[in-house]
């Protein structure tokens, strides 16, 4: 299992997950990027 390195959409850090990871499809490093990209907090 190997480990791709993404930019998180939102803050634009990156970090590592596998290609079929929940991080991977959403292109999100944590939780509160996709909540802080809709402007919800």
């Amino acid at each position: 299992m190997a480990f791709d390195t993404l930019t998180c959409e939102n803050c634009g850090d990156e970090f590592k997950a596998t290609s079929g990871a929940n991080a991977a499809q959403e292109g999100y490093c944590s939780p509160a990027c996709p909540t802080e990209s809709e402007g919800l907090i």
